[in-house]
């Protein structure tokens, strides 16, 4: 059963459970409402690229470099459109070594679905589950059941703090709660967060001027400091070059870069919540 469905009538059954979760509530739509989405990106395309080519926005899936085959073949087994993929205030390393963080504020221009996993690790099995059978269709229906729409998926994320952890920051410092029902043993046989993580889903692509905080590793930064110097001195009145407008955003958290980068802007998101 997907950890949203029939979630109160579940904790009405468990009288201890619902009391947990009532206490928690209050707290976890609080953090739920200011968790910024994290993109983590390089690994397949420079972000240099995107920095110095317009639109300077992270592409969806449509396009063909940013995101492999297995992505979109995870993508049209669900039903999904192409997608930008986006973690709610988690960043992993193996997608890159650029981390970008986006307030709430970015989302109401775009449209989207939301889990509280990995769709990828689902679908390719990346993600261990007991399912009755253990089969493709099964988990697509999985899937399927689990989504939440964009405009919802904060509520959503509310919920399932609530719900399955003992405190908000065991989400990005521990694990769900052992004692919390899980029957498709989606939390007990997974050791890896995005098990348990929301991934966003944006079917636009979205600017990286946006960006409320960002993170890199050395070599990144090494890069940026390279065509910082190789910029040529514009003259007075010369419009400002793609560079330009992206050093006007706010500057990298660690301005030489910092090799456990996603766990800089994590510990930046956690700041902005409060845990």
């Amino acid at each position: 059963m997907p950890a949203l469905t029939n979630l109160d009538a579940r904790l009405d059954a468990q009288p201890a459970w619902r009391r947990s979760y009532d206490a928690l509530l209050p707290d976890t739509r609080r953090v739920a409402a200011l968790t910024p989405l994290v993109h983590v990106t390089g690994k397949t395309v420079p972000f240099e690229h995107f920095i110095l080519t317009p639109p300077h926005e992270l592409p969806t899936s449509h396009f063909p470099a940013y995101c492999s085959d297995l992505t979109r073949l995870a993508e049209e087994a669900l039903g999904l459109p192409y997608c930008l993929y986006l973690y709610a205030g988690r960043a992993h390393p193996s997608f890159g070594s650029v981390a970008l963080a986006f307030l709430p504020a970015c989302e109401p221009g775009h449209l989207g679905t939301a889990t509280p996993f990995d769709t990828g690790g689902l679908i390719h099995r990346y993600i261990r589950l007991a399912l009755p059978v253990d089969d493709a269709l099964s988990r697509v229906a999985f899937g399927e059941q689990s989504m939440v729409l964009l405009r919802d998926w904060r509520e959503g994320f509310a919920r399932f703090l609530a719900a399955y952890f003992a405190q908000p920051a065991d989400y990005w410092l521990g694990r769900p709660n052992p004692g919390t029902p899980d029957p498709e043993a989606v939390h007990a046989r997974n050791d890896d967060w995005r098990a348990w993580t929301f991934e966003i889903r944006f079917v636009e692509w979205q600017s990286i001027r946006d960006r409320a905080a960002w993170c890199a590793d050395p070599a990144f930064m090494t890069t940026l400091r390279r065509l910082i110097q190789a910029q040529p001195l514009a003259a007075p009145g010369t419009p400002p070059t793609p560079l330009d407008l992206f050093l006007q955003g706010p500057d990298a958290l660690a301005p030489s870069g910092a090799p456990n980068f996603t766990e800089v802007i994590e510990q930046w998101v956690r700041t902005q919540v409060g845990v």
